[in-house]
């Protein structure tokens, strides 16, 4: 899946001359943490809820009174922004926005084709989608599976289940630091407990399988 899948289109932006009262109107009334900043259509940064806080922690420090007030009121997007922004493109695979995210240690990344700001996807948007993918908003059950090595392939395991008459919706696989690997599958249905029996009669542990419930007698 492509970031274009799941980013917002037409995200809510504000000019180099945005005033720090209509920023803070935007963020709180839309609910968002993020606000690009454009010129012309071109990105040229971005603003979180923590630089308008620090901004204000700031002017609260240097005066006070009237002149505080006028301060932050005068304060402007192209003032408090972040000029350095980590962007992505709306072609690149989500998992690469992922790691941006998290290696970058950010929460949102603007979309961009050359320097047009396009879109924005954020963490709750990849969240989102991985909830989704897991299939958990579906009645559905979820298994652990343990693959003792590289010899047993994930068909293999995603056969068997199947094999019980229950439908995998899903499967994602991580590897373990024993070396071993871990098959998360996710059946449609809620009643796991013929899969979790089929799956251990050939030789897998199914990790926590008692929250499953029991197979029918």
């Amino acid at each position: 899946m492509l970031v274009r899948d799941i980013m917002q289109t037409h995200p809510v932006s504000a000019t180099l001359e945005t005033r720090l009262p209509h920023l803070l109107r935007l963020l709180q009334r839309r609910g968002f943490r993020h606000l690009p900043v454009v010129d012309g259509g071109r990105l040229v940064g971005i603003i979180s809820d923590r630089d308008l806080k620090q901004s204000m922690i700031s002017a609260a420090s240097m005066t006070e009174g009237r002149e505080r007030d006028r301060l932050l009121d005068e304060l402007t997007a192209g003032q408090i922004m972040a000029r350095a922004v980590v962007t992505i493109g709306p072609t690149v695979g989500v998992d690469e926005a992922a790691r941006l995210m998290a290696t970058r240690k950010i929460s949102a990344l603007p979309v961009t084709e050359g320097d047009r700001l396009v879109g924005i996807v954020t963490e709750t948007d990849v969240l989102q989608l991985f909830v989704r993918a897991m299939g958990v908003l579906e009645p559905s059950s979820r298994l652990d599976v343990i693959v003792p090595d590289q010899a047993h392939g994930v068909s293999e395991v995603v056969r068997v289940a199947e094999e019980t008459g229950g439908r995998v919706s899903s499967v994602m696989t991580l590897a373990m630091p024993t070396g071993e690997r871990e098959v998360v599958l996710r059946l449609a249905t809620i009643n796991p407990g013929p899969a979790v029996k089929a799956l251990e009669a050939s030789g897998y542990i199914v990790r926590d399988a008692a929250r499953g419930a029991p197979a029918p007698p």
